[in-house]
């Protein structure tokens, strides 16, 4: 009775939510913002870049390619939007 007792303890100190966050990075300069999400899939990751401007919620951002890794979304972020 004890042993059930004390399972049942821990069952309520678990935490209800562990992070699962999907965005593994996020970043942004003068020009635009990034943020590089995981699909959970075979594909890997994806990038969504906003160019807000003068005004920053004047535009969406835009999903532009899908990466086997996260270094590979920084890379073409690198190498496209300087």
């Amino acid at each position: 009775m004890a042993a059930h007792f004390l399972a049942a303890l821990n069952l309520l100190n678990a935490p209800v939510f562990k992070d699962t966050s999907p965005l593994v990075k996020k970043g942004n300069n003068r020009d635009y913002s990034y943020e590089i999400w995981n699909t959970g899939s075979p594909i890997g990751y994806y990038l969504k870049v906003s160019m807000p401007g003068k005004y920053p919620n004047s535009q969406a951002p835009q999903v532009v390619g899908s990466f086997k890794t996260p270094q590979d979304a920084l890379n073409y972020l690198d190498s496209n939007y300087k």
